[in-house]
């Protein structure tokens, strides 16, 4: 009896060291982004930093809700805009990133409420234009060549928006060319920019600045009232069947999904 009693301690007390080794694992792997999350929460500019370095909204992520459920990515955005969530980077192995929401408290900085619901309403209104056609439109660019949905049919249209006194639309273009560059063998892929600048403005800017794009000029109304976009610059794919597919702001998010969707 004295020796089962003692086989039988044993036996517990292994099994609960085990359920505590187990637990305090399963507890790392719980807390990691927890613990970010706790130290972010209550500084705006730390969180800011971390979502401009480790959030993409414009990628092609995996969304989860609070619980850690998949949802779409519509109803992910649509949390983030209440101002009531951050999103937060899973670690996995996993090509695809993997972005979960966390709710924010009474302990976390009040702006960073304001800050993300701003951060996120262009990102919203870019997905949101996804899958929908391109308006029509009849383009003539500096060179007198026209364009039309008709003529472009069957192409990819790599569409930018700019205007001269645009700092970002300029610091970018270099990477644009040597873009072009790439794709110069491909008839069916059209590098075609909207600038709101007149024709003159924009003759005399090319005297200093080379930019490969075909340049549309006195664009404005069309980019404003056809597109309602108001961020400079604005980069939107549009595929064969004239379906706007990507819209983003930076030219390294639209060049990572073109180079994904039409190979050169």
């Amino acid at each position: 009896m004295k020796k089962n009693c003692s086989r039988l301690f044993f036996y517990s007390t292994t099994l609960l060291f085990l359920l505590l080794v187990s637990c305090e694992e399963e507890k790392k792997k719980m807390t990691e982004t927890d613990l970010i999350f706790s130290s972010i929460k209550k500084d705006q500019a730390k969180w800011y930093r971390y979502h401009k370095s480790n959030i993409h909204l414009a990628s092609e992520f995996l969304p989860l809700d609070q619980a850690g459920d998949i949802i779409s990515k519509k109803d992910f955005l649509e949390a983030l805009l209440t101002g009531d969530f951050i999103a937060m980077e899973i670690k996995t192995n996993a090509s695809k990133d993997i972005y979960r929401l966390f709710k924010l408290d009474e302990e976390s900085d009040k702006n960073i409420s304001v800050t993300v619901t701003a951060d996120t309403y262009p990102e919203y209104r870019h997905f949101m234009m996804e899958g929908k056609e391109f308006p029509d439109f009849k383009f003539t660019d500096l060179e007198g060549n026209t364009y039309t949905k008709e003529n472009l049919k069957g192409k990819t249209v790599v569409v930018k928006t700019w205007f001269i006194a645009c700092k970002p639309c300029i610091e970018e273009m270099p990477q644009l060319n040597q873009l072009v560059e790439k794709y110069r063998d491909r008839e069916d892929v059209i590098f075609l920019s909207l600038s709101t600048d007149p024709q003159q403005d924009l003759e005399k800017f090319l005297t200093t600045m080379d930019f490969k794009y075909r340049i549309v000029p006195d664009t404005g109304q069309f980019i404003k009232e056809k597109l309602g976009l108001s961020v400079f610059p604005t980069h939107i794919i549009v595929d064969k069947n004239g379906i706007m597919k990507k819209v983003v702001n930076t030219a390294p998010e639209m060049i990572a999904f073109l180079q994904g969707t039409v190979k050169v």
